[in-house]
């Protein structure tokens, strides 16, 4: 027997005023004990992603199957389960299920019906929000801190304390696998053998090096969106600073994957960055490129990004607390658009040789000729009286 399934449900809320129906629709997944329960999370989620606005409301489901010999339908009110907090009607579509014992992982595509005078609209509505996770290992606390405040300065995310959050869209976890300095000291003294001197002769060798695995988690769809390993070197006793670096290095690679920088012209034809503060710095080179073509995945219908154009590599100029300056330094400046991306480039201006011609050194002075006889005078043995002859 064939049965083909549908599933839908309505979230039904009491309301005072009469509105036209308007839909949005999103992907989102959830996780539960049950189907049901993982169902719920799901519909909560996408929900608050949608509206973003809390109020109470209870779930009936409407469950239709067919099969070659029979049609029907059956309606049940769930009278248990957990209470949500949603705003508005929800139609969904199950995408995926999974159950394995006592966990259930679905993805679902959900309709989600709001009232346009509602949707105030929030400063903070295209932020992505993100929670820092605990980092593992040696100095963790140090680089979650760290990494945590880049976020806050950068102004572009919703940094949340609580990881359980229902709006949480990103989580960052890590671990510290590597964070120290290595001390050597080779030491060549001795004593000359012919003279007796002693010469003390005693050099110290440090090494620090600092690695990072780091992972970036679609909380919205249960998926590792970036990992990678990042590690940061150093022949000196500087361990503070790399862990600046490696921070940096963190913020940076999470912020490009989420939140590509973004490249702004003026009116006056000004470029600027849109980020600034402590996240960029004066001196520093992007490559920009600009957006072309869209590609989605024909299997997912996920988008995969977008055909990128490279135009220009520029430097920062001026940094402000919420953007920053730039300049072109090779490329075409008309060719850069509103809305290019930028990326860390990996150029540098080629060293010019110094102009500045060196002194001639001057010439050492001449030894003055000495002018004279030579004369070879041989004693001879005498008797009383000594003379001298010249041979």
């Amino acid at each position: 027997m064939k049965t083909n399934w549908l599933l839908a449900a309505t979230l039904c809320v009491v309301s005072s005023a009469a509105y036209a129906k308007s839909y949005e629709t999103v992907v989102t997944s959830g996780q539960g004990e049950t189907l049901d329960q993982a169902i719920d999370v799901g519909l909560r989620r996408a929900v608050e992603q949608v509206s973003g606005v809390s109020i109470d409301s209870g779930r009936i489901s409407t469950t239709t199957y067919s099969s070659d010999n029979e049609k029907s339908d059956v309606k049940s009110a769930l009278v248990e389960g957990t209470e949500m907090t949603t705003k508005g009607n929800v139609k969904y579509r199950i995408l995926s299920e999974k159950c394995l014992n006592d966990f259930c992982n679905v993805r679902l595509e959900v309709q989600v019906e709001v009232d346009p005078r509602d949707k105030v609209k929030d400063l903070n509505a295209n932020r992505r929000t993100i929670a820092m996770g605990d980092f593992t290992g040696p100095h963790s606390k140090t680089m979650t801190n760290k990494v945590k405040d880049l976020l806050v300065q950068d102004r572009k995310f919703k940094v949340l304390n609580d990881k359980s959050d229902p709006a949480l869209q990103y989580l960052v976890t890590g671990k510290v696998v590597e964070a120290a300095t290595h001390k050597r000291v080779v030491d060549n003294s001795r004593t000359v053998e012919l003279t007796g001197e002693y010469i003390k002769d005693v050099k110290t060798y440090y090494s620090s090096k600092v690695l990072i695995e780091f992972k970036i988690i679609d909380v919205m769809h249960n998926q590792i969106k970036w990992s990678a390993t990042i590690p940061t070197t150093s022949s000196r006793n500087n361990l503070s600073l790399l862990i600046d670096l490696a921070a940096d290095k963190v913020f940076n690679q999470l912020k490009d994957n989420i939140y590509p920088l973004v490249v702004l012209v003026g009116e006056n034809g000004s470029i600027v960055l849109n980020s600034g503060g402590d996240t960029v710095n004066q001196g520093e080179y992007f490559d920009v490129f600009t957006l072309g073509e869209k590609f989605i995945d024909p299997i997912t219908k996920e988008s995969l990004g977008r055909d990128e154009t490279y135009v220009a590599t520029v430097k920062v100029a001026k940094v402000l607390p919420k953007l920053a300056y730039l300049e072109v330094v090779k490329g075409n400046k008309a060719s850069i658009k509103t809305n290019s991306i930028a990326r860390k480039s990996e150029y540098r201006p080629a060293v010019k040789p110094s102009t500045v011609s060196k002194p001639k050194p001057k010439p050492a002075p001449e030894k003055e000729k000495s002018v004279g006889i030579i004369l070879n005078i041989k004693p001879q043995l005498c008797l009383g009286l000594c003379f001298y002859r010249e041979w």
